[in-house]
């Protein structure tokens, strides 16, 4: 009960939630499109920003002979915000292409998914970054991770969803224009 005491008084969650959920106080008077456009730019830049601040550290951990824990952390960061930039620019040529299925079908699309992945994969693997070494839960989170992402990919391909319903259902909460027809 002390825990749960401490981390509502904390002033960290406060800000933290207020940050997260402040966007849903701006959505209203922002169009959807050109407010995606602007968050997708701004996700590009940030992932930009991230790889310029720690060149150095990558340039460092690419002279290394061998791995080290830091800069198998620094790699992860860099590779996930590769992978959030890259996606980031693919949508945005998506919609301003027509969206065009291929796009969201092909391999390049996948290659920054499998970037963020891998990089999640180095964060949580780098000793050193959040005890004195790999905490075990990490390995017991990463392989249920794994385990309920690959049952539940391969459930989702056997079985083929039709998903029209659902999105369906989501469109009145989403979509800018909920009466236009697709």
């Amino acid at each position: 009960m002390k825990a749960v005491t401490e981390i509502l008084r904390s002033r960290t969650l406060w800000v933290g939630l207020v940050l997260m959920f402040g966007f849903w106080a701006v959505v209203p008077w922002v169009p959807i499109k050109p407010q995606n456009e602007f968050l997708r730019i701004g996700r590009t830049l940030v992932a930009i920003a991230v790889f310029i601040s720690l060149l150095p550290g990558i340039v460092k951990a690419l002279r290394t002979p061998w791995p080290s824990y830091s800069g198998q952390l620094i790699l992860g960061i860099v590779l996930s915000w590769f992978g959030v930039a890259g996606s980031a620019g693919w949508v945005l040529i998506w919609a301003s292409g027509g969206q065009p299925q291929w796009m969201l079908d092909s391999n390049i699309n996948g290659w920054f998914l499998w970037l963020q992945i891998l990089g999640g994969t180095l964060h949580l693997t780098a000793k050193h970054s959040v005890e004195d070494d790999i905490p075990r839960p990490n390995w017991i989170r990463l392989g249920i991770a794994v385990a309920i992402g690959v049952l539940v990919g391969i459930g989702f391909m056997a079985s083929a969803p039709d998903m029209h319903s659902l999105v369906g259902a989501l469109k009145p909460w989403f979509a800018e224009h909920p009466d236009v027809p697709d």
